[in-house]
This record gives structure tokens, C-alpha cells and sequence, in this order.
């Protein structure tokens, strides 16, 4: 006979049981959290270690050098007594190089961005098409363009001319940036100003530009940071620059050592600058009074110079779009030629294609962790906003240079040294900090209640950004990866010391055309670096149409 149980037994026993069962579940589960941030994290430090042990390798290779202590390299340049008065002349080509074209670029933009985003000008739409279109423009096809209109052998030492090409190349994404601040510039303070008697211009200058000035702290150091970093530019006509610099004696001298020490007052200098400056670009931070993406916004009648505005605005964005054509196509000894050269360069034009986007795929799931470390995690705010700033302040010569003593070497388990990964490990390295910056104000302006809530229904930081933060990111990612993309097809500076034999990008391809002189080529790979970024283009224009179009 069956041993008789009574009934509250069973249901105590089977109670336990379930309780248990709900414990090693809920422990599981905790412990496979635990597990998922531990390895998101290991992936996010991994990636920004890995960016900033290049030039951290190639700093201590300037005292340690084949299992001894040196200060030779640091004698070669401190202690030289040339070493000053070279790096006085370093110093000056690069402020003024910096300075003219930060000057050009920005009223340039600043008046684009007043009268296509504050005003009620005709042909608004088109205008800023055409202006998005010129920004995904590459540095070295608007240098190709602007050398075939000033002549190249005339411009040869002209720092002007040198940040003309700069300034030229930057306009467009200066004006889209500042206008992208003039339109998050709500209605109600510049309708009050005027209702107390203010005038328009007054309103415009006391009022817009003044809430609207974080993004020209941004766009001064997006022009800062290009212009300083690049010697594409300064290469070509033989400016003296710091980047340019540390470019040339790197082949020259054999080593690395010296050249790295060349970048040393330049990397401090613009260190300290971003560091400064790091609120308006690195916070997020909205504008004082500024309306969110959303709301009334107000444009001011231009009366009778609106069609002149109009007109004006329209034909700068169709020559920055257009006069790269017009300029090159003529070099061109007709179109069997250009159908030659570009087939020729078929493989170029696909290896940049692909690497460019897995840079902007790899950039903006990484930017998206770094992002939301530095938003939300006060322990980890400053660490990676140092490193975001020292990630800029590097020249693009030093971040090759590094990543060529990382990868040259027999302990990794395959060769990244001689294959195609080198050139994403560039644009990554190099367009990091961007992405991060892009993604910041999307990060910011996630509400806090909503992670408290998944937290609450028991999430974890894997799920919490699983379900709340890259949702609620996505959008801007989306823009993040494109603008990657944009910036991965026209790097140059970076990928000209890091690519392996035989994967060549268009860029390469074009930079060395151009000191051969051989310009039907140059030209050639210059247009078909345009008619790679339309599509780029075409995925910014439909996620950007609301912030640049909207209402």
C-alpha cells in the first residue's frame, strides 16, 4: 500500500521546488548578464586600447629600443640646435595653415548655414541636398580639382593657397553643422526679442548665434582637427606642417623614433585645446534655451534679398559639387580613357568600398558602448574622454606609424600586418573619436527613467542596451556609420602608410598619380571616388531629412 502524504506536504515540497528552480534560473540568468557585460566591456577596451597602443608603443620606442634605455631619439630633436627653430617654423605654417582655413571655412559656412536654415529663402531644399552631397566630397578630390584650376607648380609653397583647398573642402560640413545648431534654436526667445523691439539683425547676433554656439565650437574643431592632422594637402605642395613633417622623415630616416618626437609639440598643443574646448563638442550638452529636434523653430524674411540669397546660396552648393567635374573631366583625354583607367582601378574602388564600411560598421557598435560609458558612468567619464581628445590630437602620420609597430610583429595568430584588416584598423583608429562625438547627444538624450525601468523589470547593462539604448540610438548610429563610411573613402594620410602590397585604395591610387604627374589618371581616380560616395550621400540625405528639411 501506498504510504499516505498529506496534501500540504506535497504542495510545501512542490512549493520549495519551484522556489528553488526560480533561484538557479534567476542565478543563471545574472550570471549570463554578468558574463555578456564582461565581455561588451573587454570589447570596448580592447578596441580603445587597441587604437591608442600604436602611438603609445611608438612614444616608449623613443626610450627603449632593442632591450636597452636610450635618449638618443630625444637628443636628435630636444637637444639639437636646430630643433627650435625647426619646430618654430612647424609651429607657424601649421597655426596659419589652421588658422586661415578654420577662418575661410567657417563664415563661409556660418553664412550658408543663416541663410538656408534661418531664413525663408527659395530653393532651401535642393540647396542643402547639394551642400550634403559636397561634404561626403574626399579632402584630395577637392585638392585634385582646386590644383587643376590654381595650377599645382604655382601653388608650391603657399600656405594660403594650401588653406584655401582646406577651407574649400570643409564649407560644406561647417555650414551643415552650424545649421543643424541654428534650427535646434527654439522660436520663443528670438520671438521675444523681437516683440521688446530688437531688430532682426540683432536678434540674429544676440540671440541664434549665441545659443547656436555650440556648433561652431564644433565645426572649428572639426576644421581644426582635419586641417592639422592631414598632410595630403601640405604634402603636395611642399607646405611644412607637423604632419607633414613626421610623413617625410619617416621614410627618410628609416625609424620611427624621430618623427614621432616631431609631432610631440603639436599633440600637446591641440590635446590641451580639444580638452578646453570639450564641452561643446564631447558632452552632448544641448544648447542653453535650445528646442529638441522637434518643435516650432522660426525663419526670418529675407524681403527683398531673398532671391538673391537664394540664388547665391544655391550656386555655392552647385560649385562645390560641381566644380570638381567641370575641373577634371577636361584633364580626361576623352571617355575610352576614363573607361580604361577606371577599370583598372576596379580593385582599388572595391577595397575601399568594403573596408570603409567595415570601419563604420565596427566604429559605431563600439562608439555606441563608449558613448554611453561616458553619458552615464561617472567612474569612466574622464578615462575615455581623455582618450577620445588624445585619439584626436595624434596626426594621422603617427596613428600609421603606431599601427605599423602594433601589427609588424610574430605574436598575433594571423597576419594583420599584410592583409586588408590594416586598413579598417586605420579608419577605425582614426574615426573613432568621431563616431563617439555623433553619438553622444543621441546617448544624452535617452531618459534615465527608461534604463531605471528595464532595470527595475530586471535587466542587466547587455539587456539594458539591448533593449533600450540601441533602439533608442539607432537612428543616429545609422548617421554615424554613413558618416564613417564618407570619412573612411576619402582618409589618405592614415592608409598611405598602412596598406599592405597589392590593397590599394583609390585614394593611394589618386596620391601617387598625383606626384607622377599623371593627371588623365588622377583625374580619373578622383571622379570615381565621387561616384562611390553617392550612395553614402543617398543614406545620409533620407536619415537626415527631418533634421535638415523639417519644419
Amino acid at each position: 500500500m501506498d504510504a499516505f502524504v498529506p496534501p500540504g506536504i506535497i504542495i510545501r515540497v512542490t512549493t520549495m521546488g519551484d522556489r528553488r528552480r526560480m533561484r538557479i534560473v534567476r542565478a543563471a540568468r545574472n550570471g549570463c548578464e554578468r558574463a555578456a557585460h564582461g565581455l561588451l566591456f573587454a570589447l570596448h577596451a580592447t578596441v580603445v586600447l587597441g587604437a591608442l597602443a600604436g602611438p603609445m608603443l611608438v612614444l616608449i620606442g623613443t626610450v627603449y629600443r632593442d632591450g636597452a634605455w636610450t635618449v638618443e631619439p630625444w637628443r636628435n630633436i630636444f637637444a639639437d640646435a636646430t630643433g627650435i627653430a625647426r619646430w618654430l617654423v612647424l609651429l607657424r605654417h601649421t597655426a596659419w595653415l589652421a588658422l586661415l582655413a578654420t577662418a575661410i571655412s567657417v563664415t563661409a559656412g556660418a553664412a550658408l548655414a543663416l541663410v538656408l536654415f534661418k531664413s525663408d529663402a527659395r530653393l532651401r531644399v535642393a540647396s542643402v541636398a547639394l551642400l550634403l552631397l559636397a561634404a561626403t566630397v574626399p579632402l584630395y578630390v577637392v585638392a585634385g580639382s582646386m590644383l587643376s584650376i590654381m595650377g599645382k607648380e604655382a601653388s608650391l609653397g603657399s600656405i594660403p593657397r594650401a588653406a584655401l583647398i582646406h577651407a574649400t573642402a570643409y564649407v560644406p560640413i561647417v555650414a551643415l553643422v552650424i545649421g543643424m545648431a541654428l534650427r535646434s534654436v527654439g522660436a520663443d526667445y528670438e520671438e521675444l526679442a523681437l516683440v521688446e523691439g530688437a531688430g532682426t539683425l540683432r536678434v540674429l547676433m544676440c540671440v541664434t548665434l549665441r545659443m547656436a554656439r555650440g556648433g561652431f565650437v564644433a565645426a572649428v574643431v572639426l576644421v581644426v582637427l582635419w586641417t592639422t592632422t592631414d598632410y595630403s594637402v601640405s604634402d603636395v605642395l611642399l607646405v611644412r606642417t607637423f604632419a607633414e613633417e613626421v610623413y617625410t622623415q619617416f621614410p627618410l630616416r628609416g625609424r620611427m623614433q624621430e618623427p614621432a618626437l616631431t609631432c610631440v609639440p603639436q599633440a600637446v598643443l591641440f590635446a590641451a585645446l580639444f580638452w578646453a574646448l570639450r564641452r561643446g563638442f564631447l558632452t552632448g550638452e544641448s544648447v542653453e534655451g535650445g528646442a529638441p529636434d522637434v518643435g516650432a523653430r522660426r525663419r526670418f524674411a529675407g524681403g527683398r534679398w531673398r532671391w538673391p540669397l537664394s540664388i547665391g546660396a544655391a550656386a555655392v552648393a552647385l560649385f562645390l559639387v560641381a566644380g570638381p567635374v567641370v575641373s577634371l573631366v577636361p584633364l580626361l583625354h576623352g571617355s575610352r580613357q576614363f573607361l580604361e583607367n577606371a577599370r583598372s582601378a576596379h580593385h582599388e574602388i572595391l577595397t575601399s568600398i568594403w573596408t570603409s564600411l567595415a570601419a563604420g560598421v565596427i566604429t559605431t557598435a563600439v562608439g555606441v558602448g563608449i558613448a554611453w560609458y561616458i553619458v552615464r558612468r561617472s567612474r569612466w567619464r574622464k578615462l575615455l574622454a581623455a582618450c577620445i581628445v588624445w585619439m584626436l590630437a595624434f596626426p594621422a602620420p603617427v596613428l600609421g606609424i603606431g599601427l605599423v609597430v602594433l601589427f609588424n610583429r610574430d605574436v598575433w595568430p594571423f597576419d594583420v600586418y599584410d592583409s586588408p584588416a590594416m586598413l579598417v584598423c586605420a579608419y577605425v583608429a582614426r574615426f573613432l573619436p568621431v563616431g563617439v562625438i555623433l553619438l553622444i547627444p543621441a546617448v544624452r538624450a535617452i531618459p534615465v527613467e527608461c534604463e531605471l525601468a528595464a532595470r527595475v523589470d530586471g535587466c542587466g547593462t547587455a539587456a539594458v542596451w539591448r533593449r533600450v539604448v540601441w533602439p533608442m540610438c539607432l537612428p543616429t548610429a545609422l548617421v554615424s556609420m554613413f558618416a564613417v563610411v564618407v570619412l573612411s573613402l576619402g582618409e589618405l594620410p592614415c592608409s598611405v602608410i598602412v596598406t599592405p602590397p597589392g590593397w590599394d585604395t583609390i585614394g593611394v591610387r589618386f596620391f601617387g598619380a598625383l606626384h607622377s604627374g599623371m593627371y588623365p589618371d588622377a583625374a580619373t581616380f578622383c571622379l570615381a571616388a565621387m561616384a562611390t560616395v553617392v550612395v553614402p550621400w543617398a543614406g545620409l540625405l533620407i536619415l537626415l531629412r527631418r533634421r535638415l528639411f523639417g519644419e
